[in-house]
């Protein structure tokens, strides 16, 4: 048996190596340790038995420690939002101005002699997403665009898409876009008045531009990096008031995202509306039979009307001078025309005062050619392109006006249409140069075609002699009795 000396001894020994040696951080690496015991060799101390331990402890390094730079920030890329490339105003005769100067807050200026026979057009450039194409949805939904201006137009109703005269628009001083219901009402009754050629409230495209731009004098997008054209026509209802109205817009892409705002300011100097003690002054033209005729793709150069007719009275105004001879036009009440056809059908168009816009050039310069197409199935509204074709020449004209066309049944008189219910109106347009109709395929093929030269005015005696002839082109499809191309000569 070991006696109780030894016995401590060992563990001595034993508690020295399970211990180990140094401090006992749990930090440091771990060590090893060689212990080294020396005990007696006499079997039988006589004293106490000493024990003597020797620890050597030598770190080891378990790893390398490799600093770990931090993590750089991810950074969400800002989608491109749309952006204005352009925002001014263009004249009765569609050519896009200039500013007349910026004001102290770099906004353009434009100095106008009356508050009507404009248009006010804005053209826009995507970001990371489509453009919105509707100017107003009846039922709510996105806006592309949102026109705002700081003082009423025309009555300044708060009917929304009040069209009819004297239906205006009202005004919200500061122009600052909002969720406020009387801002968004405003909005929607500006956009409701856009119009994309076909009387749609839409946006227009680069082949169908509202606008003429020098020096080319071509209907082209003002800024050719434009994606879309917004086309605002400013009629005798809705006219700007006398003095410095800021108008206010904005776009928006499909998703929602909106562009910065651009202001630009209208700066009417007289009294508006002008009367037609201004200017040129009022003109009827008193349309006869004959040589007033209709002309169709059907008929060739031959009349495809017989008597009788109901003829009626284009009254004119001619506002003054707006700047190379060129004065502001419009209606000055609605015209209904009747006529007989040789198949049997009447023939009912009405002319509608409200909206009506358009010039007459006493100077020359100015093309004033008219298209208007359809597709044969009616897929797509009546297209209307005016002021093509090369000079027209001294006292050319045109005039821009919601059309309506209806045929009644054989039985019916001209008479008739006086009281006819009328479908919806196109964006027409009359002119004393040439008119021409066409059916044309979705495919670009023209299946029906008819053309006629109108007869220009005398600016000199306007008022007082001599003859003028508009000619009014439209498609007619979808009809029993065949598609047609026709238009409508109206002499004096």
């Amino acid at each position: 048996m070991m006696d109780r000396g030894r016995m401590g001894a060992l563990l001595a020994v034993l508690l020295s190596l399970f211990l180990g040696c140094g401090d006992d951080d749990n930090s440091h690496p771990a060590a090893t340790a060689t212990a080294t015991r020396t005990v007696s060799p006499t079997p039988f101390p006589t004293g106490t038995p000493t024990a003597t331990v020797t620890c050597a402890c030598t770190p080891t390094a378990t790893g390398t420690a490799t600093a770990t730079p931090p993590l750089a920030p991810t950074l969400t890329p800002t989608p491109r939002l749309p952006e204005i490339t352009y925002f001014g105003i263009a004249r009765a005769d569609d050519l896009a101005l200039t500013p007349t100067f910026f004001d102290d807050q770099d906004r353009p200026v434009f100095d106008r002699v009356q508050g009507q026979g404009m248009m006010v057009v804005l053209e826009a450039r995507r970001g990371a997403h489509p453009l919105g194409r509707s100017a107003y949805d009846q039922g709510g939904g996105l806006r592309g665009v949102d026109f705002l201006v700081s003082r009423p137009l025309g009555n300044g109703s708060r009917t929304v898409c009040d069209l009819d005269p004297p239906g205006g628009v009202p005004g919200i001083d500061p122009p600052v876009f909002s969720d406020a219901p009387e801002v968004t009402d405003a909005i929607d009754d500006l956009g409701c008045r856009v119009n994309d050629g076909t009387g749609a409230p839409s946006a227009r495209l680069a082949g169908s531009a509202c606008t003429l731009v020098p020096p080319t004098i071509e209907y082209r997008f003002v800024d050719s990096t434009s994606d879309l054209q917004y086309c605002l026509p400013i009629a005798k209802a809705w006219n700007f008031p006398v003095g410095d109205t800021i108008v206010a817009a904005r776009v928006r892409d499909i998703t929602g995202a909106v562009s910065a705002v651009s202001e630009i300011v209208v700066r009417v100097e007289r009294e508006q509306p002008f009367t037609c003690g201004q200017g040129l002054g009022e003109r009827d033209v008193v349309i006869q039979r004959p040589p007033s005729r209709l002309v169709t793709s059907a008929s060739g150069n031959a009349d495809a009307s017989t008597d009788p007719w109901l003829t009626g009275t284009l009254r004119l105004c001619a506002g003054i001078d707006i700047g190379d001879g060129i004065h502001t036009l419009n209606l000055r009440e609605d015209a209904v025309l009747g006529l007989a056809l040789t198949d049997g059908e009447t023939l009912c168009v009405q002319v509608s005062a409200r909206g009506s816009s358009g010039s007459v050039d006493c100077d020359g310069g100015s093309p004033a050619d008219v298209r208007a197409s359809q597709d044969p199935d009616g897929l797509t509204r009546i297209a209307v392109d005016a002021g093509l074709g090369v000079d027209a020449g001294t006292g050319a004209a045109i005039i821009l006006a919601p059309i309506s066309v209806l045929f009644l049944p054989p039985g019916a008189a001209p008479s008739d249409c006086q009281t006819a219910e009328y479908p919806p109106a196109f964006n027409g347009a009359l002119t004393t140069a040439t008119g021409t109709a066409q059916v044309v395929t979705l495919g670009g093929t023209v299946v029906a075609e008819s053309s006629a030269a109108g007869t220009s005015f005398d600016c000199s005696t306007w008022q007082s002699g001599g003859t003028g002839a508009f000619v009014l082109p439209f498609p007619a499809v979808n009809r029993a009795t065949g598609d047609l191309a026709a238009v409508l000569q109206l002499s004096e």
